[in-house]
């Protein structure tokens, strides 16, 4: 389990001093410009890393897409159409 927190150039298990503040800030800016990606539960494919998919199935817990995208992977996801921001990043990964 991972118990160590990315925060721009510093990792730290616990909040340093304002971090808490300014993570808030910086998240209602993105949601008041609209910047945040909005996904519709349930009616795209995402890819994710194969590394976390399995366990956090089994979990119900959450995975971050290669949009950006957080979604809990509860369903067969063979008869979904494909997320395109996701599809046209994992076409320009290396071989």
């Amino acid at each position: 389990m991972q118990g160590w927190d990315r925060y721009k150039d510093t990792y730290s298990n616990i909040a340093e001093p304002g971090a808490w503040t300014e993570r808030t800030a910086e998240l209602n800016a993105l949601v008041e410009a609209n910047d945040l990606e909005d996904s519709e539960l349930g009616t795209t494919t995402h890819y994710v890393h194969t590394k976390h998919l399995a366990g956090n199935t089994i979990e119900g817990r959450a995975v971050r897409a290669m949009c950006g995208v957080y979604f809990v992977p509860m369903q067969d996801h063979e008869s979904m159409p494909k997320c395109e921001k996701c599809s046209t990043r994992f076409s320009a990964l290396p071989g």
